[in-house]
């Protein structure tokens, strides 16, 4: 992370940014923003004045870290050791005039609105002038190629936001309500971004959104229509300078086209990895759960997937405990599982979430049945995995290395395997960070990872 400012900087700031890559983009362009008007970056909460605590409000589970997280920071402002304290992000878009009584600790709160905003928030709050609460509901502030932003990952790899919002209305989900209405970026300006990043040496872009299929349905038609996902995809991939590897995450299972898995099997820059949010395996899960889809309709989804891309890497989620699973629902769920065998699967506990639907129906399903059920599903994926995985053994593969490790070694992943969420590849031989090299698998490693040496030359 950068330490910009020349001059004497107005105060030295600390980032805690806490949930999904989406919010770490926002993070990154408040930390540009902050950058370009004056202020020196701590990497250390010790070396700072100020903190920025960035938050999730997505389920129960990442409310808490996020509580915990300023409360932690709440001590040292309240002893006088940090001379601001700022939260922002989806937990002050959601409850911010609840916060602002319960925490006198902090300054500011800082909706997903109001992220352009933040020097003059910060600005204020160092002056000592009144507390604020920077909250307003509609549509999260979407930057674009032109904004300042600060990448704090490894600098060969990195998000970039597509869209914002979700006009989708699934029972479990408050991110309508927490992040607004839909709304695209243009190509032109996240061509210029991609571009922009593949010339600082950034190798690996991964595309993100709430709804990344809904992508153009908002900008204007031209002569061909409106654009759409694929025709994104395609602009990236054909473009005469890019990053090597472009992965798209987060599509609805009901909006993938037979154009857009053309595209990711292409061959070009765009990497044949599907992340689908499937939810479950029942018929009656999904019609309570408001997916307008069905188990069967889903099946034939992943074999339409693996027809039209042989290479396809799949991952997708899903919901255990939602109010009303019955046994017999979740042995539905097992069989589909069993009978897609997903390359990746995350598994989620149902919380009922406010302002939502399912928040209000009855017949909730116990915690400890709950916790039983992810146990059981997490131990069906993760055979799965070590089989899929196991296949790949003795293979030849080009890997993108993220961190050299003592010992000539490094951590590295294949094209198949997303940031943070997929795994890693552990590399017996010395490389470095933001290569792209070839290895040949040689083991798998406790059922997630996997073991290669590199090839020469």
């Amino acid at each position: 992370m950068a330490t910009p400012p020349a001059e004497a900087p107005k105060a030295t700031v600390h980032f805690h940014s806490l949930g999904c890559p989406k919010n770490l983009l926002d993070t990154e362009v408040m930390l540009g923003t902050l950058a370009s008007r004056g202020y020196a970056l701590a990497e250390r909460l010790d070396d700072a004045d100020a903190v920025v605590v960035n938050t999730c409000a997505f389920i129960e589970s990442a409310r808490e870290e996020s509580i915990q997280a300023i409360l932690d920071v709440a001590d040292l402002r309240e002893a006088g050791q940090l001379r601001a304290l700022v939260v922002s992000g989806c937990l002050p878009q959601r409850y911010g005039g609840e916060l602002a009584k319960e925490l006198p600790e902090v300054d500011a709160f800082v909706g997903t609105g109001a992220f352009p905003q933040i020097a003059e928030i910060l600005d204020d709050a160092l002056a000592g002038r009144s507390r604020g609460v920077y909250v307003d509901a509609g549509r999260t502030h979407l930057y674009d190629h032109q904004a300042p932003r600060l990448l704090t990952g490894p600098g060969h790899s990195a998000y970039v936001k597509i869209a914002e919002g979700c006009d989708r209305v699934c029972a479990f989900c408050a991110i309508p309500g927490i992040r607004g209405r839909f709304q695209s970026r243009t190509l032109e300006s996240l061509a210029a971004e991609v571009a922009q990043l593949a010339a600082a040496g950034v190798r690996e872009v991964n595309l993100v959104a709430q709804d990344s299929t809904s992508w153009g349905k908002d900008l204007p038609a031209t002569g061909g229509g409106r654009p759409r996902l694929h025709d994104l995809l395609r602009h990236l991939g054909e473009a005469e300078k890019g990053p090597d590897w472009i992965r798209l995450l987060y599509v609805y299972p009901s909006a993938v086209t037979d154009e857009l898995l053309d595209v990711l099997a292409s061959g070009t820059r765009v990497l044949p990895y599907v992340d689908v949010p499937l939810q479950h395996g029942s018929d009656r899960m999904l019609a309570a759960m408001k997916r307008g889809t069905t188990a069967e309709r889903q099946m034939r989804l992943v074999e339409r997937i693996r027809e039209r891309v042989p290479d396809a890497t799949l991952r997708t989620t899903f919901i255990v405990g939602f109010p009303g699973e019955t046994e017999r629902d979740f042995e539905d769920l097992l069989d589909f599982v069993r009978t897609s065998r997903f390359d990746r699967l995350g598994v989620f506990r149902y919380s009922d979430e406010e302002d939502t639907a399912a928040a209000e129906l009855g017949d909730k399903v116990p915690r400890e049945v709950a916790r039983d059920r992810y146990r059981r599903l997490t131990e069906l994926q993760r055979e799965i995995m070590a089989e899929r995985l196991g296949a790949l053994v003795g293979s030849e593969l080009p890997v993108l290395v993220d961190q050299p490790m003592p010992r000539d070694q490094a951590v590295a992943r294949l094209a198949s395997q997303a940031p943070e969420i997929d795994g890693h590849v552990w590399l017996r031989g010395r490389a470095e960070a933001g290569s792209l090299i070839r290895a040949r698998i040689v083991s798998v490693r406790q059922g997630v990872d996997l073991e290669a040496t590199p090839i020469a030359g």
